[in-house]
């Protein structure tokens, strides 16, 4: 994946820096990231950086899960704050004008933006410095 990522940013006319093996510093430095989700958007989200989540099944497993589930946030970070934070876009909704949309509503806004990051903060506080995993390993078992 790297030497993909370096043979296109190469062929590229924009400037790109391929950064490696320093995920948190990189993540800490973005105004925005677009994260899929999982535990990387409590990641993102303990680190105050506001995120788009995006989450894509394969049809098949979609149409399954929205005849299983009642919908809800699928977000670490939505789920623990017990709301919608950071955008989730899912399925079709996933796609580059979507997510460019979004972003653009996020950067363009410094008073969304800085709502959003106290929010995460929010979730910070609530976790707490120690254990936080244990806590929310805890609301996520809580709310099945």
């Amino acid at each position: 994946e790297e030497k993909i990522i370096f043979d296109i940013s190469k062929s590229s006319s924009l400037k790109i820096k391929v950064i490696a093996g320093k995920t948190y510093d990189v993540i800490f430095s973005a105004d925005l990231a677009i994260v899929a989700s999982g535990t990387a958007t409590l990641e993102t989200g303990l680190l105050g950086v506001p995120m788009i989540i995006i989450y894509k099944l394969s049809p098949f497993t979609a149409l399954i899960a929205r005849m299983l589930i009642t919908p809800q946030p699928i977000g670490l970070v939505n789920i623990i704050a017990g709301k919608m934070i950071p955008p989730e876009l899912l399925q079709q909704e996933a796609n580059a004008n979507r997510i460019a949309s979004e972003a653009l509503a996020i950067l363009l806004n410094e008073e969304k933006k800085q709502e959003i990051i106290a929010q995460l903060q929010d979730i910070r506080t609530k976790l707490g410095e120690a254990g936080a995993a244990r806590r929310a390993a805890q609301i996520a078992c809580d709310m099945i």
